[in-house]
């Protein structure tokens, strides 16, 4: 849906207050052309009328002169039931005036909705309770000899329209606002998303690249021929990360869903993509017989992604890294273990991202994540998330030597 621009919101304004001009201009030739007697009895229309006209007509840049004028006005539609009630010779002759009593509280039950749809929630609230208490006590006006039981009944009755708008417009109140949070935490979301694509994909071609140049400079020191290879494996990883970006950049202009970057069957390709690029031996074991699904996939992906280039920052003397895919007990599992010796690697960051952001999006699958040393030495980081319920076979993968 296309969002209001500065001329859609100047047109509303405009087209509001055009309508509460007109709708004072019509109170006041009724007030001339249709006389009531006394003519006390319209002033509470007339008062109502332009207030509510006046809220109309009010600029959306002062959010408390709304609730001011409807508390005005019922203020004065309040000190005009007591004048009236108790006053005598009220009688109107004509019946004319009682059109005008039925406007009353049409007027303020429009003076009770809006400050409380649109105000601030303390300013809303006394403008909200002071029209409603006028429209409950209209009523007073008709019945100067009645008793009071008669007379509570009646301003319940005629209290119940009044709540009925309130309760109306705090309750859209209310899901406007859930819908504005929702939208923030999905907005919220979509930036962390992104973030993870940008740090698990091109964070990793990205090393790659400074990887290769700086074997390019050792060669080409060395005067040997295989510069030319090495550049061009610069190229290459360079095009995957300008590729990556476009697609985030693409993610960042579309509002269709995101889609997971890489799956299940691109981590063969992502193996042996690190093993030309690092020349590291890379075994990779496929045990897998079942679709594990579209988000099992992404995830098993970047944590793979994730493993690797940890293995390349980090690792110290790493001559073998092993990737098994396989099912286990129901659970997707995916492990990646390296045989580097020397220094622990650093522990989890607090950005959000890497293994630690991993790791709790592996949880809100119900699933989990491990990273940490092996006994035997190296590095180990193990995925888990359930099988989804409903299996797909798939044809078996070849295990690459």
């Amino acid at each position: 849906m296309r969002r209001p621009t500065r001329a859609d919101r100047l047109e509303d304004v405009t087209g509001r207050r055009l309508f509460a001009a007109a709708g004072a201009l019509a109170l006041l030739a009724g007030a001339v052309l249709l006389p009531a007697d006394p003519l006390v009895l319209m002033a509470g229309p007339l008062a109502a009328g332009i207030g509510a006209a006046a809220v109309l007509a009010a600029p959306p840049g002062s959010p408390r002169l709304v609730p001011a004028i409807a508390a005005a006005t019922g203020a004065v539609s309040i000190a005009l039931t007591a004048a009236l009630s108790t006053a005598d010779g009220t009688d109107d002759p004509s019946g004319l005036t009682g059109l005008w009593i039925l406007l009353e509280p049409a007027m303020l039950l429009l003076l009770v909705y809006t400050p409380a749809r649109w105000s601030p929630p303390r300013a809303a609230l006394l403008s909200t309770a002071t029209a409603a208490a006028a429209t409950a006590l209209i009523v007073q006006r008709a019945l100067p000899g009645e008793g009071l039981i008669a007379r509570v009944g009646a301003s319940a009755l005629w209290l119940v329209p009044a709540l009925a708008a309130a309760a109306t417009a705090w309750y859209l109140r209310w899901s406007a606002a859930e819908r504005e949070r929702a939208l923030r935490s999905a907005r919220q979301e979509q930036r962390m998303s992104l973030a993870g694509d940008l740090h698990d994909f091109v964070a990793h071609d990205v090393s790659e690249i400074v990887a290769r140049a700086q074997s390019g400079r050792m060669v080409l020191a060395a005067g040997d021929p295989a510069v030319a290879k090495l550049l061009e494996q610069i190229e290459h990883a360079g095009v995957r990360a300008l590729e990556s970006m476009d697609r985030t950049v693409h993610m960042l202009r579309t509002e269709a869903p995101l889609a997971p970057v890489g799956g299940l069957d691109d981590i063969e390709a992502l193996a042996d993509r690190f093993a030309a690029s690092s020349g590291i031996a890379v075994a990779f074991e496929w045990r897998l017989n079942a679709d594990a699904g579209r988000e099992n996939g992404s995830v098993a992906h970047r944590a793979v992604v994730e493993a690797l280039t940890n293995v390349r920052r980090h690792g110290v003397s790493v001559a073998h890294v092993s990737i098994d895919v396989y099912e286990r007990d129901g659970s997707l599992r995916v492990e990646v273990a390296d045989d580097g010796r020397g220094a622990p690697r650093p522990g989890p960051r607090d950005s959000g991202l890497g293994l630690p952001g991993l790791a709790e999006r592996a949880e809100r699958l119900g699933g989990g994540l491990e990273a940490g040393p092996r006994p035997e030495g190296g590095w180990r980081v193990a995925l888990r998330l359930p099988m989804p319920a409903t299996r797909t076979v798939r044809r078996s993968k070849g295990t690459p030597a």
